[in-house]
This record gives C-alpha cells, structure tokens and sequence, in this order.
C-alpha cells in the first residue's frame, strides 16, 4: 500500500466517522454531548481536509458550538444583502448565505 491509498483510505474512514456524528446529534441519544460531538466533527474534517456540504455546516454554531434547531436559531431574510441570514440565538454569531 502506497502513500496514496493510505490518504484514500484515512479520507473515508473520516468522512464515515463525520457522518456517524452528524446522525447522533440528529437523533439526540445524549444532549449532553452534542458540544463534544461538533468539536469532533470539526478536528476530523481539519484533519483530513474533509469539506462539509453546506446541509452539515447549518447544523452546528461554530462559534460556541451548539446544535442548530427550532429553539436555538433564528432564520431572518436580508434584502439588502441578498443573503438568507442563521442567526445562533447562544451567542448572536451569524451565518449568511446568498439566495437568487
């Protein structure tokens, strides 16, 4: 096995373990770990230079790292920017993405 193979294989092995995260966070087994599971996710896709679809990124704060639902984020459309805005409702840090 080459250098190469090994970045492949190591490179899946992340992306399984990123997406085993992400379904505990979305069926909630342990709320308590929710802040280690995002920390988690993140030193994984640094790691292995794993890029999150914009679907896993709306997910988790990455400021103070707190799952995103309902209760803990507000969605606000600015005009004036163009941009669909995720606004953390812990920590007031925002998202924005552009709409068209």
């Amino acid at each position: 096995m080459n250098n190469k193979e090994r970045k492949i294989i190591q490179k899946e092995l992340g992306q399984k373990n990123i997406e085993h995260y992400f379904k505990l966070l979305e069926n909630r087994f342990e709320p308590d770990y929710d802040k280690f599971y995002i920390k988690e996710i993140c030193k994984l896709s640094e790691g292995f230079t794993i890029r999150l679809t914009r679907e896993q990124k709306l997910k988790f704060c990455k400021k103070c790292s707190t799952f995103m639902n309902t209760k803990t984020q507000e969605i606000r459309l600015n005009s004036m920017l163009g941009a669909k805005e995720y606004i953390c409702k812990n920590c007031g840090n925002v998202k924005r993405f552009k709409y068209k």
